[in-house]
């Protein structure tokens, strides 16, 4: 089995006051290395993510829930309905990496109807456990133990992030946590208190990153030599499912190049219109190249496709902005929001972050969709992703059930489009290295257009007893052609931008027909990886009544008869059922429960 690698790495850029840091995917390289997925091109301390060119998801149908483009409106803006929080203002750091992931939670907050116009998350929260992730709790289940993505000596407020970060945080359920609880104020301490490292009031659910409208090219020293839109049919498309988006989830988080003009300098680069709060960014400068990485995070709110191309500095090739809100204060551009043309060609890495199905409460007393979270990756990938030139490869989760629950869900990330995700739930687990000896609950199979972090309900909950042993089983599969890669779903740490922190018998991955333990001096191509990158989602069981068979909550001649049919092999109970079923608690359910309810219910017995 040959093993590959697939690298995605943090850089930083500051621009004026603002930075943004971000993991660059949509980048090619000339003569790039088949060896790998994707390669690191590092120039002038920025570093890019190369994607193999031999290497490229098979295309994937829409899904059906998206809405027809025909159907939506030429102009949009979700502030008009009451689905945009207010324009915040990142001074005086350059946190808008924080800024654009919690607008984008917050609008879909408000978009679900959880929430009202008052909502408020904190950025300063997520700036500072991002870097200062590790956890000190004996589980190391509970928030994945020693993780953290590192400062490298910088202060969190001044290095910069990206969405990635942003996402692998808030999965951690480090935050969401209301703006009343750790404002964004530094006239006193910068530091936060630890307590306050894994308070949320909402928990993020998921983070797709959506298709972009642009590729850059580097040469093999990393330099920066070309960027441009993709085929007018790929940018379409890719309009098309931002807009799609946004009108059905909320508002979007984006990064694009932003130059000194839009800053407010006297520099006169041609890209901003200040008469008409535009911008549009070519990659050109009096017809020489001028190419220009990523280097600000704002938030899509809404599109126009009749703003007129003759209303930016440089005329763009068409029609059509999208309605940007800004971190910089409502005094600046147009109340807070610009206009950035859909054919920006500085413009990547789309994403949206969605948050639970849950009433938000900024007391702390949110009745969450599911209560209990098991988990040791607290950095998502962390430095890099490898994968094999087969699909058997499997990465393995185990936990220990902290109380009598119910497990209904999982979460996985996935650094990379077009992945199918096999899932197995085993309880009873009996075995430190191979997660399959024990008995298998549920299994299950999900295939994603997009790369992201995403929930994944259970098709069903599976019964947990406290003190009990379980494992998660995921194969992260990409179909290629008529090649299937598998990827190796674990943590990794190659260039020192997080910490990784693994122990004994808290996972395993699969190779080559055998499964082997993951310890802290486990790697794979000679690059350390850490656990498996799978969560698992309870909620506490509920008190069980004995004889109460179908749940209602009432023990009745209903749970009686269910009795009777199960034993004459009429109908089939699930675990809970049967648990309920066996009245006397002799271990075997037959007539004689069902006889013993009967006179209970007559006052016999």
């Amino acid at each position: 089995m040959i093993k590959k690698l697939f690298k995605p790495i943090l850089c930083a850029v500051i621009c004026g006051t603002m930075a943004f840091s971000g993991l660059v995917t949509a980048f090619s390289a000339e003569n790039g290395n088949p060896q790998v997925l994707a390669e690191i091109k590092k120039k002038d301390g920025f570093q890019y993510v190369v994607e193999n060119e031999n290497v490229k998801p098979d295309k994937i149908s829409v899904p059906d829930n998206l809405i027809q483009s025909s159907s939506l409106p030429k102009k949009y803006n979700l502030a008009d309905d009451g689905y945009v929080t207010d324009v915040r203002n990142q001074n005086p750091y350059p946190t808008c990496w924080a800024f654009a992931s919690l607008a984008s939670m917050e609008s879909n907050i408000l978009k679900s109807g959880n929430a009202d116009a008052s909502l408020d998350l904190s950025e300063k929260h997520l700036a500072w456990f991002s870097y200062n992730g590790a956890d000190q709790s004996t589980d190391k289940s509970l928030y994945a133990g020693g993780d953290t993505y590192t400062s490298l000596g910088y202060s969190p407020y001044d290095l910069g992030g990206s969405m990635y970060i942003s996402a692998s945080t808030l999965m951690r359920r480090y935050g969401a946590v209301d703006e009343s609880i750790v404002p964004y104020d530094f006239s006193s301490e910068k530091e936060i208190d630890s307590s306050f490292k894994n308070m949320s009031n909402v928990y993020l659910q998921n983070a797709e990153f959506l298709p972009s409208t642009t590729s850059f090219t580097l040469d093999q020293s990393g330099n920066l030599i070309g960027q441009k839109l993709l085929d007018s049919e790929t940018v379409e498309a890719s309009i098309q499912e931002i807009k799609q988006n946004i009108y059905s989830g909320g508002a979007v988080a984006v990064s694009y190049y932003c130059s000194d003009s839009m800053t407010g300098s006297t520099v006169n680069d041609h890209y901003w219109n200040d008469t008409y709060k535009s911008y549009y960014f070519n990659a050109q400068l009096n017809g020489e190249d001028n190419f220009r990485q990523p280097n600000h995070g704002v938030t899509l709110v809404g599109w126009d496709d009749d703003f007129s191309k003759d209303k930016f500095e440089i005329t763009p090739p068409g029609d059509g902005a999208w309605i940007v809100k800004n971190s910089w204060g409502s005094d600046w551009g147009d109340n807070g929001y610009f206009y950035l043309s859909y054919y920006d060609v500085s413009f990547y890495e789309p994403i949206i972050f969605k948050a639970e199905d849950a009433d938000y409460k900024s007391d702390g007393t949110t009745e969450h969709e599911y209560e209990n979270i098991y988990q040791y990756d607290g950095v998502g990938f962390g430095d890099a992703q490898i994968y094999f030139e087969d699909n058997t490869c499997k990465t393995a989760n185990f936990f220990t059930s902290r109380g009598d629950e119910t497990l209904e869900a999982i979460s996985v990330a996935l650094l990379y489009p077009g992945t199918t995700v096999n899932y197995e739930i085993y309880t009873g687990v009996t075995s430190n290295v191979d997660p399959t000896q024990g008995k298998l609950k549920a299994e299950g199979s999900k295939t994603f257009t997009n790369k992201g972090y995403f929930t994944i309900p259970l098709d069903k909950s599976v019964d947990l007893s406290k003190g009990e042993r379980y494992s998660v089983v995921i194969n992260v599969c990409v179909q290629s052609g008529s090649e299937e890669y598998s990827i190796l779903a674990c943590e990794t740490n190659i260039g020192g931008n997080n910490v990784i922190d693994v122990s004994e018998n808290q996972s395993s991955y699969y190779e080559n027909g055998q499964w082997n333990k993951i310890d802290s001096s486990t790697t794979v191509l000679n690059y350390k990886i850490g656990n498996a990158v799978v969560k698992a989602y309870t909620n506490d069981a509920e008190k069980l009544i004995d004889g109460d068979v179908d749940g209602d909550g009432v023990v009745s001649i209903n749970d009686s008869t269910a009795i009777q049919k199960y034993c004459a092999f009429l109908i089939t109970l699930s675990d809970k059922q049967l648990e309920a079923a066996d009245v006397d608690k002799n271990g075997v359910i037959n007539i004689l429960d069902a006889t013993l309810i009967q006179r209970r219910l007559t006052g016999l017995s």
